[in-house]
């Protein structure tokens, strides 16, 4: 069958297009400095913070490395969860001890960095001088580094993420059959690991469809590309959920619908306000969860994303006065970056719609980024979505954590790039976003020197399973 023709008109420069140039020694340097200083921080906290947030991972792992047998979803207060992280935790329990388990979490979470400069490195539209503080963000994030090291499937799910991206810069490079299958295996592993992969399904099977489209494949070369991409993802990962559909009649069951813990952390709606609310002066007030936070969907997920807005680990100081008004400082400061992301994100999507819906032709390299970015971007959303969904049918205030997206977080990075990109014009707009991303990521490691120090004068048990020294008012407004 002929390859499918397109007329090509004149193409016409894309306003937002970028020459490709070679990265400045300097650009290269810092990438390597905040790379190696993204390091070293993540070892410091690795040594200083428990191995547990408030969700018992360690227990499924004890039971997978006793019977090497998946756990029931009832069997346990995480057994929800797809099986492979849980494997890969029992094998490095039975060869070592829990201090081997952890130390697989420092291993992804060094893994992830590394992979996010890589990846930032390999985009070609992208501004070099952008890269240090893309990676800055990701180096130094406190909820982001935490979240990485904990015992827990959160840290393969953030590596697989940054992997399933990586990735898909590789089928655009080369949209060869085994590249495809390769991103087909990535999204198994990642439904073998986390629910959440989920929502990467139809945004990674509408890039595939762009993608063949865009390098003018004929029809049967892209349904079979296609086609092998959602085999092999859904016969790697489909293993919990036809297990949960087969035992429950529910193949997305979790401890929402098995554990009878709901109870005291609703109601969290209140009507419209709970998705409108974005009063940030009651997070910098009361910097952890609080009966003024609590009926407020934006602030939880901002508050979570950027702080330790729950009690979750060893690290105390969030529930400390004054030093958690670090935590207000932090609130503030993020709204430079979160502004910045948000305009990014406009920015790609106003060009899709103005490239995808109008008879204007644009470089092929200036489409293959618009599609990626936007993949990207719907995966985030899809993201979003879910975690609300979730949030809105069960009406718990946990649901709603920033820490749920960072499967997605490299979109976060691209957003923010974008809205880096969208300043640059005027140097004095560019070197105040600097200035306070440089104060941004001095709270951050302020943050991070009084955590380690509250550690070191008042250890703490690195096994505690639960970090809520507090219940919540739910009536109180």
């Amino acid at each position: 069958m002929a390859k499918r023709r397109r007329n090509r008109p004149r193409q016409v420069s894309s306003p937002n297009q970028q020459t490709h140039r070679r990265s400045p020694s300097s650009s290269y340097n810092a990438v390597i400095l905040v790379l190696a200083l993204g390091v070293v921080l993540r070892l410091v906290v690795f040594i200083h913070m428990g191995y547990l947030n408030n969700d018992d991972h360690l227990e499924v792992i004890k039971y997978v490395a006793d019977h090497w047998l998946p756990a029931r979803a009832d069997q346990f207060n995480q057994a929800y969860h797809p099986p492979l992280y849980y494997f890969l935790a029992a094998l490095s329990f039975s060869l070592g001890s829990i201090q081997a388990v952890h130390g697989v979490s420092l291993i992804l979470s060094i893994a992830t960095l590394w992979l996010i400069a890589r990846l930032l490195r390999r985009l070609p539209w992208m501004d070099k001088k952008n890269h240090p503080w893309c990676l800055a963000l990701a180096a130094f994030h406190p909820q982001f580094i935490m979240f990485s090291l904990f015992i827990s499937n959160d840290t393969l799910a953030i590596f697989l993420g940054v992997l399933i991206y990586y990735q898909c810069v590789r089928v655009q490079e080369t949209l060869s059959f085994l590249n495809v299958l390769l991103l087909g295996v990535g999204l198994g592993f990642g439904l073998l690991t986390k629910g959440v992969f989920l929502a990467f399904v139809a945004p990674l099977t509408l890039f595939l469809g762009l993608t063949g489209w865009q390098r003018q494949l004929t029809y049967p070369q892209l349904g079979g590309r296609i086609a092998g991409f959602l085999l092999i993802g859904t016969a790697i990962g489909c293993y919990k959920f036809v297990e949960s559909y087969v035992v429950f009649g529910n193949p997305v069951i979790s401890n929402l619908d098995l554990q009878n813990w709901t109870q005291e952390q609703q109601p969290t709606w209140i009507g419209l306000r709970s998705l409108l609310d974005f009063n940030l002066l009651k997070l910098m007030q009361t910097p952890v969860i609080s009966a003024s936070t609590v009926h407020s969907y934006p602030l939880m997920i901002y508050g979570s994303f950027w702080y330790s807005l729950i009690p979750e680990s060893t690290f105390v100081s969030n529930l400390v006065s004054p030093l958690n008004r670090l935590g207000s400082i932090i609130y503030l400061l993020a709204l430079c970056p979160t502004l910045l992301m948000l305009a990014g994100a406009t920015r790609t999507g106003m060009a899709i719609v103005r490239f995808g819906f109008t008879a204007e032709i644009v470089p092929d390299a200036y489409r293959d980024r618009l599609i990626y970015e936007g993949t990207l971007l719907l995966i985030f959303l899809s993201n979003l979505s879910l975690v609300l969904a979730v949030g809105l049918r069960h009406d718990v205030w946990s649901v709603f954590q920033g820490r749920l997206l960072f499967p997605s977080y490299f979109a976060f990075l691209l957003a923010f790039a974008g809205g880096m990109e969208w300043i640059n014009s005027s140097r004095l707009v560019t070197n105040a976003v600097r200035g306070l991303m440089i104060a941004l990521i001095v709270v951050f490691v302020s943050y991070f020197i009084v955590e380690v120090w509250l550690a070191i004068v008042y250890p703490q048990d690195p096994l505690r399973t639960y970090h809520m020294p507090y219940t919540v008012d739910m009536n109180a407004r």
